[in-house]
């Protein structure tokens, strides 16, 4: 009996330990929200809230990438269709400080790229949503919503392009009540929250963030994730042998010249050595996980 006590104890105080980890996400994360808007009923729900559009999501991916072999890569955070074909990409970059409206005109012109095949029409692209949220209002309108039209100079005639193009940001004056309520549980993520404005995406955030199933989901998301940041970091030592042994230097040599431990140096050599197509990052990924 004391041993089940005991045994039942120590998968309560893992289960602690586990929602404490994730207690601390918010739908600011893109992480976390990339998870939450797997579900299409929340992913509609901030979608309609945001575009003020009856658009029904049929389909949503998440952590979408579109592979260029020439030029950089594009990963979204969200992709989305509805039933009219109508696409929509959402981007959570509440912290980053960069070119965001240039960042946002290569992810157009990748989805763009994505969805046109060789040889059809240009009218068959589809019509894209991009909402691009972040932290301020690095517009500066002092709005929490900012949709952008292509307008022609003094006569003012909008051409529509079938680009929707809306910057979201938690600091600007938001006058829509479901705009505003949502962009504040945004930041907050209250898992007992209550409303009737998205109940779905409460109910999601509830999930990860309460009930084991969901719990046990985002801790291995963010083993994987430090895993993968572990892994950048030994990457950047393993080209640096790499190199080394690019150059015939021995071991020995290169452990001497990095300071680095000569059996480390040693193995990482015969890893390259036994398949030199392997990246950097592969090598390291495999390192990490041999050492757990």
């Amino acid at each position: 009996m004391q041993e089940n006590t005991i045994c039942n104890e120590s998968k309560l105080d893992n289960y602690e330990e586990k929602r404490k980890k994730v207690s601390f996400f918010h739908l600011t994360s893109d992480i976390f929200f990339s998870k939450v808007m797997e579900d299409l009923q929340a992913c509609q729900e901030v979608i309609q809230i945001l575009t003020e559009q009856k658009l029904t999501v049929k389909k949503v991916k998440t952590q979408y990438s579109i592979r260029n072999m020439e030029n950089r890569s594009v990963i979204l955070d969200i992709l989305a269709e509805d039933e009219a074909g109508r696409i929509v990409n959402v981007e959570m970059h509440p912290k980053e400080d960069e070119d965001h409206v240039r960042r946002v005109r290569y992810h157009l012109s990748s989805i763009d790229m994505s969805f046109l095949e060789k040889g059809t029409s240009y009218d068959t692209i589809p019509e894209v949503y991009l909402i691009y949220i972040t932290e301020r209002d690095f517009i500066g309108e002092n709005r929490g919503i900012n949709e952008v039209e292509r307008i022609i100079k003094r006569s003012g005639k909008r051409i529509d392009n079938g680009v929707h193009e809306l910057y979201v940001n938690f600091s600007g004056k938001i006058e829509n009540a479901e705009q505003k309520e949502l962009l504040s549980y945004m930041v907050n993520s209250d898992s007992n929250y209550k409303t009737d404005t998205f109940p779905n995406l409460v109910k999601r955030v509830k999930l990860f963030k309460e009930k084991k199933e969901g719990i046990n989901i985002m801790c291995d998301i963010i083993d994987r994730e430090r895993a993968e940041g572990r892994a950048e970091g030994k990457a950047e030592v393993i080209a640096l042998i790499r190199r080394k042994y690019q150059k015939q230097n021995t071991p020995e040599q290169a452990a001497e010249a990095l300071e680095l431990e000569i059996e480390y140096v040693r193995k990482v050599m015969n890893m390259i050595a036994s398949d030199d197509r392997q990246s950097n990052e592969a090598i390291a990924l495999q390192l990490l996980q041999e050492i757990k």
